[in-house]
Parts: C-alpha cells; structure tokens; sequence
C-alpha cells in the first residue's frame, strides 16, 4: 500500500513539473473552439459564455443564459420562425458573461494581460480568453480570443468574434488592438484560467 501511495505521488508531481515547463510557441498557436454565433442583436455575452463552457466541458444555450440573466423564462421562444434568428425580441437585451451561472470557474482582469499570458493561456492552458470592449455608455462588445500569430513581426490575436447575429465570424486585431482598442472604444474586461467547475 505504501508503495502504491508513493508511486502516485510521484506520478503527480512528474505531471505538475511537466505542465509547468510548458514553453509557448512565440509563433503560433491556437485552441479548437467552435464559433457560436449570437442569436440577437444584444447576445454577444451569451455567445461568448457559450464559447467558453463548451471549451470546459460545459454545455449551455444563449437562451437559458438570457432566461436566467434576465428573471425569465421565455427567451427560448421563438418569434419569428422560419427566419436565421427566431428568438423572442422580448430578450434581446444587452448583457454580462455568465460564467459561473454556466458552471466555468474564471479569473478576470480590467486590463490587457501580457502577450506572453496570452500566449501561455493559449498555447500551454489550452483555454480560451473573453475580451470585453467597448466605448463606455454608448456600445460594447464581447468576443473569444482563441489563438495568436505573428506574421511580419506583428503579434496578431485570433477571435471568434459572435457578429453578425446567426452568422459571426473569425477576425484577426492587433496585440496591440487588444490591448488599446481602436477609436473612442477602450478595453474593458479579460477573461482567463477558466476551469470546469
């Protein structure tokens, strides 16, 4: 029995030394997360809460977000059926992440993390990031940041961004987009270390 114990321990630390020697590429990397399109105007956060628990295991729709969000329980309505975005105009209504509503453990930071975090996050983690931004009592927006490249001595993040509603897309900014967005829009919120609850 102690033998048992003591191999297993040592079966534990061997994984943790391992993990923790993980050296991102500084070129490439990314982590296979499916585009989930918002499925109104204002679901950008339910979108990307969606991303992000389907990276951790976790399976939830935008509307049962929306519902709990909200006090709810018709935003899995349909209201226009037959149309690319059926969902009840009653809660098509801007929002916030609902990570731990979804089941995802998370950190969050109001600044830009590092290139390198962004890249250990990524590429050794294998999670993905939310970005929030926007320009403060006008818009704002929610996308995943899902891979990073560099091409040209430019640092490129790679989002699953879940504009056009029933559409969405893959775009690539700046580094340096993300960490000072363009125009009057400044960043607002980063998502990371997200975990299964």
């Amino acid at each position: 029995m102690k033998t048992k114990v003591l191999i297993f321990a040592q079966a534990i630390a061997v994984l943790f030394i391992m993990q923790s020697c993980c050296t991102p590429s500084t070129t490439i990397g990314s982590v296979n997360n499916n585009l989930r399109p918002q499925e109104t105007n204002n679901w950008c956060w339910a979108a990307v809460t969606q991303m992000i628990a389907e990276n951790e295991g976790q399976i939830v729709k935008q509307c049962d977000l929306a519902n709990h969000r909200f006090g709810k329980t018709n935003c899995c309505d349909v209201e226009n059926d037959g149309q690319s975005c059926p969902k009840t105009s009653d809660c098509n209504t801007p929002g916030w992440l609902e990570l731990d509503f979804a089941g995802v453990k998370f950190s969050s930071t109001n600044t830009a993390r590092s290139l390198a975090q962004v890249r250990s996050s990524i590429y050794c983690a294998k999670d993905v990031l939310g970005f929030a931004y926007g320009t403060p009592g006008v818009v704002g927006h929610v996308v995943v940041i899902k891979g990073y490249v560099t091409v040209g001595g430019t640092n490129y993040l790679v989002l699953n961004d879940p504009w056009l509603p029933c559409t969405g897309s893959e775009r690539l900014i700046t580094y340096d987009e993300y960490v000072d967005p363009a125009g009057s829009s400044t960043h607002w919120t980063t998502w990371y270390a997200t975990s299964k609850k």
